[in-house]
């Protein structure tokens, strides 16, 4: 497994920049292996735990905690998807969200600092950081537009599109609190996309 998760990291890596093996190498060496087991819970929100989360396999939920206790998802990360906490790690916060394996997980897990800390050794791991910021952000942004600028209907047809394997995978009361509406509103909008049967 270990193989395979180290394999599936460069090949995302290659995608974002140009490294060596000896390149690769040092990079790798940061990460450690995790496996977390169905619902298990990977951060608790308000945790100290600045780590750059690398899925190989699995599913992870990210989600807020209200004051009232009640949880809202703002991502699901899955199979050979990043995660990190920036604004957490440059603020010198504890993460306000927690994270949670949906699935069986399998993860690489770095710490920030250390990842950081390879900017200045070599200009590859500065485009690489860059170019890991700019994933997250444009996910974020995306996902900030969907809330200003869509109705509910809109958000679930580029949930659809954009993660079509992960409709039938996630739980539908996560789907329906990730688009910001009851489970009961989820169900009329898919019903409404198949239509009446013939």
């Amino acid at each position: 497994m270990n193989a395979i998760a180290y394999r599936q990291l460069r090949d995302v890596v290659d995608k974002w920049v140009d490294i060596s093996d000896a390149e690769f190498a040092v990079l790798a060496k940061i990460f450690q292996t995790r496996q977390f087991d169905r619902n298990a819970h990977v951060v608790l929100p308000g945790q100290i735990s600045h780590k750059v989360l690398f899925v190989s396999g699995g599913l992870l939920r990210f989600y807020y905690v209200d004051s009232n206790g009640f949880e809202s998802n703002k991502a699901f990360v899955s199979a050979n998807e990043f995660a990190a906490p920036l604004a957490a790690f440059h603020l010198g916060l504890p993460v306000s969200y927690g994270v949670q394996a949906l699935e069986v997980t399998n993860l690489l897990a770095a710490n920030y600092g250390e990842f950081v800390a390879l900017f200045d050794s070599a200009p590859v791991f500065d485009r690489l950081g860059r170019k890991l910021a700019e994933y997250l952000l444009i996910r974020k942004e995306r996902r900030t537009r969907s809330f200003l600028q869509q109705d509910a209907a809109e958000r679930y047809a580029d949930f659809v599109r954009e993660y079509p394997d992960l409709v039938d995978r996630v739980p539908q009361y996560h789907i329906a609190s990730y688009l910001g509406i009851s489970e009961v509103s989820l169900s009329r909008l898919k019903r409404a996309r198949i239509g009446p049967v013939s």
